[in-house]
Parts: C-alpha cells; structure tokens; sequence
C-alpha cells in the first residue's frame, strides 16, 4: 500500500488553505498520516523572490517565472516521494497546475507549460480538486481579506485571473497530469465544499 497525493487547486481567494487544513484534520480523524504543502513556499530562496515579484520589488520575465515556480516546488520532491512510501496522505494547497495556469495567462505557451511539468516529473496526483469561483469574487474575497494596498499583482488584476480560470477549465477539461480532477462550486460554504471533497474521496 501507498499513500495519496491530493491536490487543491483554484485562483486567489477559493479558500484553498481553509480547505486543505479541514481535509488533512478529517483524514487525520481517520487515522491517516497527512502531510501539508502550499506553493509557492514563501520560506523558500524561491519563495521569497517570487514574492518579491509579486509585491512589485523585481521584475521577473515569464520564462524565468515558470521555472522559479516549478523548482520551489522540485525542491520537495524527495520528501513528498518518501512520505507517499510511508503511506502518509500529501495534501497540497497548489501544485503544478497553478504554475501552468498562471503562467500561461502572463503570456508562457500552455503547450510548452505541459510538455516542461512532465518533463521535470514530480509526482502524479490521486485527485485535483478545483474549486472554481469568479474573478469578481476573487478580488473581493482578496479586498476583505488583505485590503486593497495589501493584495499582489495578480489578485488585483481582473481579467488576469479571468484567464487564469480559463486555463484551470482546459486542464480539468484534458484531466491533465493526475489520475482524477473534480470541479468544486466555490460559491458553496466553507463547510459544504469540505463535505464535497470529502464525500468525492471517499467515492475515489
């Protein structure tokens, strides 16, 4: 027996961390070993330029960013590897996808996005959950959450995440790079989607 890698997926403000820290609190419950991840992983050299680009201190090309984004997260490979072979579950707030989207909507080839994630090989997902919300209830969560000085360049930039959403749609569409994608309504409470991606894995 092996251990599941679960994903959650979703544009700024879907409540990804909420999410994944009710998740790994019901499969503890249960009896499961869970490790968390978030990317990207602002404790990292990586994270930490990329939220200098994200709050305006740097400039970073499209390229450069897709491959920032990618090795924060190869950076953990070994450890994700190692806790699937002691049958942990690995619950993840944004994985690979979230790089293709996001980068893909800042101007990166979607098709090239695809070909790189597989070349670099981190390990494939059991289930993505996508919980999809609107742009406009993005930026608002964001807004309430941070305040308007406080939030990113890309939380702050409606039809950036507009895009964004419509590359999440392709790869849930194609089932790209896991074993299952499940769409989530994000406009459901709190409590509702955990009970969704509850029901969904006890289903998978």
């Amino acid at each position: 027996m092996v251990g599941k890698i679960i994903v959650i997926e979703g544009i700024d403000g879907a409540g990804k961390a909420t999410q994944v820290k009710l998740l790994k609190q019901e499969l503890e419950k249960a009896g499961r070993k869970v490790s968390t991840y978030s990317y990207p992983d602002y404790s990292s050299v990586y994270g930490e330029r990329i939220k200098s680009f994200l709050y305006k201190k740097i400039d970073i090309n499209v390229d450069e960013l897709f491959l920032l984004y990618q090795i924060d997260m190869v950076k953990d490979r070994s450890r994700i590897l190692k806790a699937i072979e002691e049958e942990q579950y690995v619950v993840m707030d944004r994985y690979v996808f979230s790089t293709i989207a996001y980068q893909s909507a800042g101007g990166f080839d979607y098709e090239t996005a695809k070909k790189l994630v597989k070349f670099i090989g981190m390990p494939v997902p059991d289930v993505v959950f996508y919980v999809d919300i609107s742009a406009d209830i993005s930026m608002y969560r964001k807004e309430k959450q941070k305040g308007k000085i406080d939030i990113d360049k890309f939380e702050s930039n409606k039809s950036f995440l507009s895009r964004v959403s419509s590359y999440y749609k392709k790869l849930l569409d194609e089932n790209f790079y896991s074993k299952k994608w499940e769409r989530i309504d994000g406009n459901l409470n709190i409590e509702e989607i955990n009970d969704l991606i509850t029901k969904k894995l006890n289903e998978l």
